[in-house]
């Protein structure tokens, strides 16, 4: 009887192996949805464009783009977390600080960041600027980072975000400088109050620190080498931080979608990510690509959660 058991679950187990390769060998037999849970116009909806159109090429199938947004990103990434079949035609785009960060802001989460959408793609990473008027006497980083020690609560560090918040927090506390944060509702208030001066300090995108010109002075930025735009702002690399990143995104999906389809979506995005005319554009746009295999892009998910956790938890950050 028992060996009757076995015999049958083995055969159960080829059988649906079996069908997810036929599936696998099938996909995209339709049209791949890519989600966006942010308003048309913002960085992950303008890449994910760019990206879906080389997938398209890559994949001889439609891939559309459709925007979700809402509630810091939570209805989109619930829509393909919840409401969509694990079948792989249904990827969503993410901030991955965005999405590792929610757990720790929001109190009555309904999907699990890290375990309900797995990345498919890493696909690349939009640089944060650690900037500061052109009007203030330090001239770099480090002297800065003197001020600051040297004049405990008289720097305050402007914030946009939850992200922005904690990543403030972080390199604060690494410094060892007692400053006051100052929350601004958004990106454009934030570079308003940078560019006068009535903040400090303050992280924003590499392109809005390019933006405002000579009414800034860029100290630090992410990533790994210096860029021609900003040649004397060191990269927190050089300085010792390696923890203060910038913005990755990736392609995620529903758990549970079968191996081989995940195989087959990952290769169609590094492909595109190849294609000439799409490197391009995501450079115009300032993203440094980095075309992450599902597993390094899984990685850096749970690093970067652990990361912003471990801050959350010492800056008393409750979720709301």
């Amino acid at each position: 009887m028992f060996k009757l058991v076995r015999t049958g679950l083995m055969v159960l187990m080829m059988a649906g192996a079996a069908t997810q390769l036929v599936r696998a060998q099938e996909f995209p037999a339709r049209a791949v949805t890519i989600i966006i849970p942010n308003s048309p116009g913002s960085a992950p909806d303008l890449m994910a464009r760019v990206v879906a159109t080389g997938m398209a090429k890559v994949l001889n199938q439609s891939v559309i783009v459709e925007n979700k947004a809402g509630a810091e990103g939570i209805i989109g990434l619930e829509y393909v977390a919840r409401q969509m079949p694990a079948d792989g035609y249904t990827l969503v785009a993410v901030y991955v600080p965005q999405l590792v960060t929610l757990p720790l802001i929001t109190r009555e989460l309904r999907f699990d960041a890290l375990r309900d959408l797995p990345p498919v793609a890493g696909l690349g990473e939009i640089r944060w600027a650690l900037s500061t008027a052109a009007s203030f006497p330090w001239k770099s980083f480090n002297e800065m980072v003197i001020y600051g020690r040297a004049n405990p609560g008289k720097l305050n560090f402007g914030t946009s975000s939850a992200l922005s918040r904690l990543t403030a927090e972080a390199l604060l506390r690494d410094l060892g400088i007692s400053a006051t944060i100052v929350p601004y509702k958004g990106g454009s208030p934030l570079n308003v109050a940078l560019a006068s001066g009535e903040s400090h300090i303050g992280f924003h995108s590499e392109q809005s620190a390019a933006a405002l010109g000579a009414k800034l002075r860029v100290l630090a930025i992410t990533g790994d080498r210096r860029l021609p735009t900003f040649p004397d702002a060191v990269t927190f690399r050089e300085l010792g931080l390696p923890q203060i990143q910038g913005l990755e995104f990736t392609f995620n999906l529903r758990a549970g979608t079968p191996r081989p389809i995940v195989d087959k979506l990952y290769s169609a995005v590094s492909q595109a990510l190849r294609l000439p005319e799409v490197r391009a554009q995501l450079v115009r746009m300032q993203l440094d690509v980095i075309d992450q295999t599902p597993a390094v892009a899984a990685e850096s998910l749970v690093r970067q959660a652990a990361f912003f956790a471990d801050i959350a938890k010492k800056a008393g950050l409750q979720p709301q």
